[in-house]
């Protein structure tokens, strides 16, 4: 969680998917990356392998909108959670790398939301 969440002040919503990831946006950054060493250090890291189904509920808890984006899977789609919003990205890993996952509006902890990574192994 952020530095200013709880369990109590998540959107309605916001559960982590069976088998999927959750990703709380707020002023920390994607799951307090500001704490895991973003923009420097990966963080969150999300490890699937080749050819399984990824599913991804972004909670926004923050006062302001955040872009979500994975390159290569869900960056065509300029996709925003507003505050208060949750959205469910699902997509196929069908190529094998790393993959950014990124913010793609300018906001006050943009910068730590620029390091996640999605890991796909063959």
């Amino acid at each position: 969680m952020g530095m200013g969440s709880s369990t109590s002040n998540l959107p309605s919503g916001c559960l982590k998917p069976v088998n999927g990831y959750l990703i709380i946006a707020d002023e920390g950054g994607f799951n307090d990356s500001k704490l895991h060493g973003a923009p420097t250090a990966s963080w969150p890291i999300i490890n699937v392998t080749q050819g399984s189904t990824v599913t991804i509920l972004v909670c926004d808890t923050d006062r302001v909108a955040h872009g979500f984006q994975v390159n290569n899977y869900y960056d065509s789609n300029i996709e925003s959670v507003g505050p208060g919003q949750v959205i469910r990205v699902s997509f196929v890993a069908n190529k094998a790398g790393t993959f950014g996952i990124y913010c793609s509006i300018r906001c006050p902890p943009h910068i730590f939301m620029q390091s996640g990574a999605l890991r796909v192994t063959a």
